[in-house]
């Protein structure tokens, strides 16, 4: 284990360095796992959203900083691309077939499933702007504490407080909704899910 970190760091550095082949050899590691994170939660688009995840991790790799690994750094960034596409779904009446989960799973639970995660955009939506902004900027574009304040103009302080503040009021608007009890835990775990991946 403690070899294959030392390669995986190798070839971040020599990456970041200008080496594509390095980036190349370090991303194809981890399609299979991207392409399987995604078939679990869409019916379609797989393929979008695996480029999608390559390119947002091309844009975004000097901000790794290696606290964690690169496969979760890497989930991280395909969690964001997956709400994300969701919102952009769920915005424009989304194709009821968008969001699945495994095929042996019933109508019912399909339901359950699609109710979860609209919930959990419907209470995006509802968190005050300046959280909601801080949560968009971290979570979505996968921007620094840094980077976030210099863009806000505010205090790295400032940005911890505003995505505690929002991640609070994404809980607390899960639970002020009318939804089932098991529904709306699938969604609080979903949030914990989310804000675990970063």
């Amino acid at each position: 284990m403690e070899l294959e970190e030392t390669t995986e760091m190798r070839l971040i550095r020599h990456w970041r360095s200008g080496d594509r082949n390095a980036g190349d050899r370090l991303l194809r590691r981890y399609e299979r796992v991207l392409r399987n994170f995604f078939a679990r939660r869409v019916s379609r688009d797989v393929d979008d959203l695996v480029q999608r995840t390559l390119l947002a991790c091309l844009q975004s790799v000097e901000n790794f900083e290696g606290r964690s690994s690169f496969k979760s750094y890497l989930l991280g960034i395909a969690h964001n691309q997956f709400l994300a596409s969701l919102r952009t779904h769920t915005a424009s009446a989304a194709d009821p077939q968008m969001l699945t989960t495994a095929p042996d799973e019933s109508p019912s639970q399909l339901a359950a499933f699609r109710e979860e995660q609209l919930i959990l955009v419907l209470a995006l939506i509802k968190v005050e702007p300046e959280f909601q902004a801080a949560l968009k900027l971290f979570y979505w574009a996968g921007r620094s504490l840094e980077q976030i304040a210099e863009e806000l103009a505010v205090p790295v302080g400032t940005v911890k407080s505003r995505l505690a503040r929002g991640r609070a009021q994404l809980r607390d608007n899960v639970l002020a909704m009318n939804v089932a009890p098991r529904v709306r835990d699938e969604a609080l775990r979903e949030v914990a899910e989310w804000t675990r991946s970063r």
